[in-house]
């Protein structure tokens, strides 16, 4: 092995200096900068974190049984399913974006970090994410940003009222008083929100008919009877805080039975209100007597929070009964499906090798049939029943 002097190799060095790449120091405000981006975004989401499984992706599929259903509940007379589905993420946009807006007005107080550290001890602010003025400073350019989000989705109407709502509520401390103000101010929020999705999900080209706006009232009214089911398991830090909830004021077992009738009336009423037949009630009703039974029957923290999640499936339940009035959307995409499978057919096949192609379209033509046929039959739904029986023997091929 050759040995280089050190004077020579230095005087390499000198003479010849390699190339230095470009590095960022780990304590530089640059890579501090990138280090806390995904931070920060976290922290976004931990603002919403309990709210969105149970709040915010309920509201969307709200918004989007609701504007499938079509003339009943919209102006649009045949809505297409995949174009409806490419404006979800809008409406969750939307929802979303109000949501964390309320929900850092709410969380931002110091009564409120002092009850967080009991009940969601996870959250931002108990958990020494950001002070109580970083979120004040935060409010102050989220604010404006939501509002001209609502209104470039066409919704800034409903955006303005949950504003004052937001406000009513946490600044002037309506949450804290009487439990009855308090569900009707949530209730009013659920109404704002239900009526921003689903304009976002129906579309600018298309309005909520009169019928679709007293479907939001009547889901308004079911949140005000129900929803205390959120405070059942969130009691010990409101007795901390002394806020008015319904555990604090009814006691355990008032509350309990107050919240589970109304789950039962409520399921009856929405299959009723929609003609939803005998499958709708049993599987409203069904998933209902679950929720209260869990309700009367479990009392731990553990089974109250799970409990609190089967009742968020449980008003996904009732928002997906509009769907039953409208069937033909499915129908509409089944067909177009089968006329593009035919479509790809006519460009890729020739000849009798694609006999079973053609057999296969024209069956799921035949199938679309039979299944309102068996709608018919099974849900009692007017109109369909009249659907003649389509039995596919062979196809001929013209030449």
């Amino acid at each position: 092995m050759i040995t280089i002097p050190d004077p020579l190799l230095a005087t390499v060095r000198l003479l010849l200096p390699l190339p230095q790449l470009p590095r960022i120091s780990t304590n530089s405000p640059q890579a501090k900068h990138l280090r806390t981006v995904p931070h920060h975004i976290y922290t976004l989401y931990l603002f919403t974190a309990a709210d969105f499984p149970t709040f915010a992706v309920p509201t969307t599929l709200f918004a989007l049984f609701a504007s499938l259903s079509g003339p009943h509940l919209t102006t649009n007379p045949q809505p297409a399913l995949l174009p409806t589905l490419t404006r979800v993420p809008l409406a969750l946009a939307v929802t979303w974006a109000n949501l964390l807006l309320f929900n850092i007005s709410n969380q931002r107080s110091p009564t409120a970090v002092e009850e967080d550290r009991v009940n969601k001890p996870a959250r931002p602010l108990p958990a020494g994410r950001l002070s109580c003025n970083s979120a004040r400073r935060l409010l102050l350019y989220l604010a404006p940003a939501v509002m001209l989000l609502s209104w470039a989705m066409g919704v800034w109407e409903e955006c303005l009222l949950q504003l004052a709502f937001t406000w009513v509520y946490n600044d002037l401390g309506g949450c804290d008083e009487h439990w009855l103000l308090r569900n009707a101010l949530i209730a009013l929020g659920y109404g704002f929100y239900s009526s921003a999705a689903l304009r976002v999900m129906a579309g600018p080209e298309h309005t909520v008919t009169p019928q679709g706006l007293r479907w939001i009232g009547v889901v308004t009214a079911i949140m005000f009877a129900t929803q205390h089911i959120c405070d059942i398991k969130d009691a010990a830090g409101d007795a901390l805080r002394g806020r008015q909830s319904a555990p604090i004021v009814l006691g355990d077992t008032v509350v309990r039975w107050s919240v589970a009738v109304p789950i039962l009336l409520s399921s009856n009423f929405c299959a009723w209100y929609f003609a939803s037949g005998l499958p709708a009630y049993v599987a409203t009703l069904g998933l209902g007597l679950l929720v209260a039974f869990r309700i009367l029957a479990y009392r731990d923290l553990k089974s109250d929070k799970k409990t609190w999640k089967l009742w968020a499936l449980w008003t996904v339940g009732l928002f997906a009964l509009p769907l039953v009035t409208n069937p033909a959307v499915f129908e509409r995409t089944w067909v177009d499906l089968r006329v593009a499978l035919w479509e790809v057919k006519c460009l890729l096949c020739e000849g009798e090798r694609c006999e079973m192609l053609d057999l296969a379209a024209v069956s799921g033509i035949a199938m679309v049939f039979e299944g309102r046929r068996m709608y018919a039959q099974g849900l009692g739904a007017a109109g369909n029943g009249s659907v003649p029986e389509i039995v596919v023997e062979s196809v001929v091929r013209s030449t």
